[in-house]
């Protein structure tokens, strides 16, 4: 009997003690935190307050710039405030920036937060001196008092955020705020974006801006107006002494473009004496797997089919192609257009451009505007 009494009295306390800890978990105190949000030293609304990420513990801001989020709990937690910033300086199409701030709090009553600041958003300007591969990227500064680094992005869409782009530059001075991207490539798209950092974290992003490298005409003297000691400068011409008639001159009587073309002259009835130009292309404005356009004007005083040979080579690239020309009137210009794509691979050294022919029978063919350039 004695038994049973303490271990009823055993049980009794067992239960005291769970409903006890029961009450003390499902009355856990909690709290209400509030405030006002400041932006540019006026209070902003639509600027979104959240409480340890916490989707219970978020706000808006209102037209004051107040908010309250309740049933905070007690303990040490981190408030984020965020704003998209459409129009930083009131430019049609802009894309949006934000700002945003990260601070601890600490809830062991109710806290009102009367004056919380969100740093002044960055804008991107638009880009200066676009060359075929360089660009000036410049933005304004930001206003926040923990400002530690810019940190500039580069992209090739406008998907552009800290993890699709690529970082370009970090500046650790409030007041630099330009940079000189000069790895880029001609004719082609690229997307930039500033966000900015203190020691806690990023406390705002820029807008997007986008540029476009200027086309780059890749053959020099393509009218063949410049002239040293009657020959084309930047051109080497092979004119085939195995018949001693056989020549590459310049016409200064006739162009389709300009004063001057070149003309070439077959002076063989039979068979062909391979005869070309060549020039060498700049390695640094082509691009490995792009698609490029070849345009020339062509002249010939016999009608029906012809062409030529296109050949690229470096230590790397042997590329031969057959361009073909259809000739429907003797003694007339006509343009000549060719597209081809290059292997993605083209290392390192410059490539050597021929343009070769192979005409059978006493003939004249002339060239002029001789223009390479990468396609869209």
């Amino acid at each position: 009997m004695i038994k049973s009494k303490v271990l009823y009295q055993v049980i009794l306390i067992c239960s005291m003690l769970i409903s006890c800890e029961k009450y003390s978990i499902n009355h856990q105190e909690s709290f209400t935190v509030s405030g006002y949000v400041y932006y540019l030293n006026e209070p902003v609304e639509n600027v979104t307050i959240s409480i340890d990420e916490q989707f219970n513990w978020n706000a808006n801001t209102n037209s004051e710039g107040f908010f309250k989020i309740t049933g905070v709990s007690s303990g040490d937690h981190k408030l984020n405030m965020r704003k998209s910033i459409n129009n930083i300086l009131n430019s049609s199409g802009d894309t949006s920036g934000f700002t945003e701030k990260t601070l601890d709090i600490s809830v062991y009553e109710d806290v009102n937060l009367s004056y919380l600041k969100l740093p002044k958003a960055v804008y991107l300007y638009e880009a200066m001196d676009i060359s075929e591969l360089s660009a000036k990227i410049f933005w304004s500064p930001t206003d926040d008092e923990g400002f530690r680094e810019y940190k500039l992005f580069r992209h090739s869409t406008s998907g552009l955020d800290e993890t699709t782009g690529t970082l370009m530059h970090v500046s650790t001075s409030l007041t630099d705020t330009s940079f000189v991207d000069n790895q880029l490539n001609p004719f082609q798209n690229y997307h930039y974006r500033v966000y900015v950092m203190n020691e806690y974290g990023r406390i705002g992003g820029s807008n997007i801006i986008q540029i476009q490298t200027k086309n780059v005409q890749l053959i020099r003297n393509s009218g063949f107006e410049e002239i040293s000691e009657e020959e084309p400068i930047y051109w080497t011409l092979v004119r085939n002494p195995g018949n001693p008639d056989n020549s590459i001159i310049i016409d200064s009587t006739d162009a389709i473009e300009g004063n001057n073309s070149l003309k070439f002259h077959h002076a063989e009835e039979s068979g062909c004496w391979e005869m070309w130009i060549t020039q060498d292309l700049n390695k640094s404005f082509l691009i490995g797997g792009a698609t490029y356009k070849l345009s020339l004007g062509f002249k010939a005083d016999f009608v029906g089919q012809t062409g030529f040979n296109l050949i690229l080579r470096n230590s790397t690239i042997d590329l031969w192609l057959n361009v073909p020309i259809k000739i429907d009137e003797e003694g007339e210009w006509s343009m000549i257009f060719y597209e081809f794509g290059l292997p993605d691979t083209i290392g390192n050294n410059d490539v050597k451009m021929t343009i070769h022919f192979c005409n059978q029978g006493v003939k004249s063919w002339w060239l002029d505007n001789i223009k390479l350039e990468k396609s869209e």
